[in-house]
C-alpha cells in the first residue's frame, strides 16, 4: 500500500477540532477502542421477526462477545457504556448496489447506519479502499466489489480471459452489462463460477431472461424484467414493452426456481420518473446538497439524462413501469425470492447512505414487513456474499457492525432514520459525531478541486499518484480540469496540460481518451465554448486521430455551428474513413452537407 501523500493527507483526512478522520492501522484500532457495552437496549437480532427487550450487548476486539438480559450480564471494567436504554439497535445495514465515487462519501454511508456496501463497477481503487478499510487504516463502510463492468460483446475466449484477470486482481465478482452476447454468456458465466466469484448485473439483451436466470446470475435491476420478459419482441425497443400484470406469476415462477437475488432499485426507478416528470420538486430534495458536484451538476436542467432523455408523451409508459414493478416486487417477495436493497448511489440521483432509506421505505410502501424490508438490507445481502457467519445478524461472534436507533423500526420502518449511533466493526461513533462528519461533506469537495488544481499545476506526478488512489471513475480530475476551463479559460488548461506532459509524456491523466472524456463532460453541462475550446486542442494534439475531429464536429453542431460541424466530420473521413464512428459522420454530411 502506498504510505500518503501530503495531497492525500490534504483533501482526504476530515479535520474537526480535535477530532480527525485519519488512517488508522489495526494496533490503533485495539489500542483507541475500548470494549463496548450496549446496556439496557432492545435487541432487534434479525435471525427471527422479534425483539429482545431490555438486553446488553457487550463489543470487544470489533465482535459481538456477549448478549443477553441486562439483569444477567456482566459488564467488565474498563468498558464503555452506550447509553442506550429505550433504543433499539440492528445490524448494519447494507446497499447492495453502489457506484464508489471518492472516499469523501464514506461518512455519508456511515452517518446513515450503512457499514457494507456492493460496488458494481470497480477499478483497483476500489480494491485498495476495501484493503485500507478492513486493515483498519480508513474508516469507511465494509467494500464488495465487482470489477469493471462487461460492457459490450467479446469472443468467448476473451471474455474467459477478463474473468480470469479480474479474479486474479482479487474482485468479488463479475458485473454483466446489456451488451454481452449470447455466444461469450455461457463461457463467461462458467468461469466467474469455476473462479468462485459473484454473478450480478442487467439482463443481457442477447442471453435474455431465461438464460440469465438459468445461468444463476442476480438481477441488478427490477427495471432489467420489463426491458425483457414483458416485451414480447425481444428487442431493444421500449416501445414494444406491454406492462402486462397477468404476466407477472410466470416471471415470479422462473426466478424463484432459479434461486437468484434480486436488486430492486425501486426507490431510484421513482427518482427517474420523477426527474422526467417533475425535475424542480425532484430538485428541492434537501440531501442532494451532500452529491459530489460532478453529480449535482448532472442532475440540473441542462443535463438531466431523464428530463432531455423522455418526451412527455413517453411519461405514461415509465410511470406504468413503476406501478408494474411496484407489484412484482411484492409478488418476488410473496415467492420467497432474496430481495436485496440497493440504491445505485451516487449515479443516477440517490445520495450516498440516504437512498438506501427511501429503498426501505418504498418496500414497506409496496406490502413488505417492516422486518422483511429489513431483511433486505442485513441478512439477504450477508447470504448473497457468502458471509453470513461474519454479519447480518446481532449474535455472538458477528462483526461488531451495528446501529442503534431511537425507536423501534419493526412499528415504522421511517424509524431506521432515527439514529442515534453507529458501530463500525467496534468502533463507536455518537451522533454528534456522525452528524460532523456529515456535514464536512459538501465543503470538502471543493476543497479537494481546489487542491487538485493546484497540484495538476504545481506537482502533477503527485497528483497522479493521489487521483490514481482516489479517482477510480476519473470524476474527480475531470471536475477540476473542467473547472480550470471554466473557470480561468482554454488558455489556462492549456498550459497545465502541457505542464502534465512535460511531466510525464505518457500520463494517462491527459491521454487523447481522457481529454476527449473532459470535452463530453463540458458538452454534457451544455458548456460549449469550454467544450469546443478542448475539443480543438485534442484535434491539435492528436491531428492523426479520427476520433477527436468527430468529437468536436458534434460539440460544433451541438453549439449550432453547422458549417464547421461538417467541415470536422469531412476531416475525420479523410483522416481514416473506417473509424468507428464513419457512418454516423457519412450520414452526417448526407443530410447537413449539400446545406454549406
Amino acid at each position: 500500500m502506498r504510505a500518503p501523500t501530503n495531497l492525500f493527507q490534504q483533501i482526504v483526512v476530515f479535520v474537526l477540532s480535535a477530532c480527525v478522520w485519519i488512517p488508522l492501522n489495526q494496533a490503533s484500532v485495539a489500542a483507541t477502542n475500548p470494549p463496548l457495552a450496549f446496556v439496557h437496549v432492545n435487541v432487534i437480532p434479525m435471525n427471527h421477526d422479534e425483539v429482545l427487550e431490555d438486553q446488553t450487548v457487550i463489543v470487544r476486539d470489533g465482535k459481538i462477545a456477549e448478549i443477553g438480559p441486562s439483569a444477567t450480564v456482566h459488564v467488565p471494567r474498563g468498558t464503555r457504556h452506550i447509553e442506550s436504554k429505550g433504543k433499539y439497535l440492528i445490524p448494519g445495514l447494507t446497499d447492495a448496489h453502489v457506484h464508489l465515487q471518492t472516499p469523501t462519501e464514506f461518512p455519508l454511508f456511515l452517518a446513515n447506519g450503512v457499514t457494507t456496501v456492493f460496488n458494481l463497477d470497480g477499478r483497483p481503487a476500489h480494491l485498495l479502499w476495501r484493503k485500507q478499510i478492513a486493515d483498519g487504516d480508513l474508516l469507511g463502510p465494509t467494500i464488495f466489489t465487482t470489477g469493471p463492468i462487461f460492457g459490450q460483446a467479446h469472443t468467448g475466449e476473451q471474455a474467459v480471459h477478463m474473468v480470469d484477470e479480474q479474479a486474479s486482481l482479487g474482485y468479488d465478482g463479475v458485473k454483466i452489462y446489456n451488451q454481452v452476447s449470447k455466444a461469450e454468456y455461457s463461457s463467461l458465466i462458467a468461469e466467474a463460477k469455476r473462479k468462485g466469484m459473484l454473478l450480478m448485473g442487467h439482463i443481457a439483451r442477447e442471453p435474455d431472461f431465461e438464460l440469465t436466470l438459468a445461468s444463476g446470475q442476480s438481477i441488478a435491476h427490477l427495471e432489467e424484467f420489463t426491458y425483457t420478459y414483458f416485451n414480447p419482441q425481444h428487442d431493444a425497443i421500449n416501445s414494444h414493452i406491454v406492462y402486462d400484470e397477468a404476466r407477472i406469476p410466470g416471471a415470479v415462477q422462473l426466478t424463484a426456481q432459479s434461486g437468484v437475488s434480486v436488486i430492486p432499485t425501486l426507490s431510484t426507478y421513482a427518482t427517474i420518473v420523477e426527474q422526467a416528470t417533475s425535475l424542480d420538486n425532484y430538485l428541492k430534495r434537501p440531501d442532494l446538497k451532500y452529491d459530489p458536484p460532478w453529480i449535482f451538476a448532472s442532475l440540473q436542467p441542462a443535463a438531466n439524462r431523464y428530463k432531455n432523455g423522455f418526451k412527455p408523451e413517453f411519461y405514461p409508459r415509465i410511470r406504468s413501469s413503476l406501478a408494474l414493478q411496484r407489484k412484482l416486487l411484492k409478488a418476488l417477495e410473496d415467492a420467497g425470492v432474496p430481495i436485496m436493497a440497493g440504491t445505485d448511489a451516487s449515479d443516477v440521483g440517490p445520495v450516498a447512505g440516504f437512498g438506501l432509506h427511501d429503498e426501505l421505505q418504498e418496500y414497506v410502501n409496496d406490502g413488505f414487513t417492516p422486518f422483511q424490508a429489513l431483511q433486505t438490507a442485513t441478512v439477504n445481502p450477508a447470504r448473497y456474499f457468502r458471509r453470513s457467519q461474519e454479519f447480518g445478524t446481532i449474535e455472538p461472534g458477528k462483526r461488531a457492525d451495528l446501529v442503534l436507533l431511537e425507536q423501534n423500526p419493526l412499528a415504522d420502518i421511517s424509524n431506521t432514520r432515527k439514529i442515534a449511533g453507529v458501530s463500525v466493526r467496534g468502533r463507536w461513533l455518537d451522533h454528534n459525531e456522525l452528524a460532523a462528519l456529515m456535514e464536512d461533506v459538501p465543503a470538502a469537495y471543493p476543497r479537494q478541486i481546489k487542491q487538485l488544481q493546484h497540484e495538476l499545476e504545481a506537482n502533477p506526478a503527485q497528483a497522479q499518484r493521489y487521483l490514481d488512489d482516489n479517482d477510480p471513475l476519473d470524476n474527480l480530475s475531470a471536475t477540476a480540469l473542467s473547472g480550470l476551463a471554466a473557470e480561468q479559460g482554454a488558455t489556462k488548461l492549456r498550459l497545465v496540460v502541457l505542464n502534465i506532459r512535460r511531466s510525464d509524456p505518457k500520463s494517462a491523466l491527459v491521454s487523447e481518451e481522457k481529454i476527449n472524456g473532459l470535452g463530453y463532460t463540458l458538452l454534457n453541462l451544455k458548456k460549449y465554448p469550454e467544450a469546443i475550446a478542448v475539443f480543438r486542442m485534442n484535434t491539435e494534439d492528436f491531428p492523426q486521430s479520427a476520433n477527436t475531429y468527430d468529437s468536436y464536429a458534434e460539440a460544433l453542431f451541438d453549439s449550432g455551428d453547422v458549417a464547421k460541424a461538417v467541415a470536422n466530420y469531412r476531416k475525420a473521413l479523410e483522416v481514416d474513413p473506417k473509424y468507428p464512428g464513419a457512418a454516423g459522420a457519412q450520414e452526417f454530411l448526407a443530410k447537413h452537407g449539400n446545406d454549406q
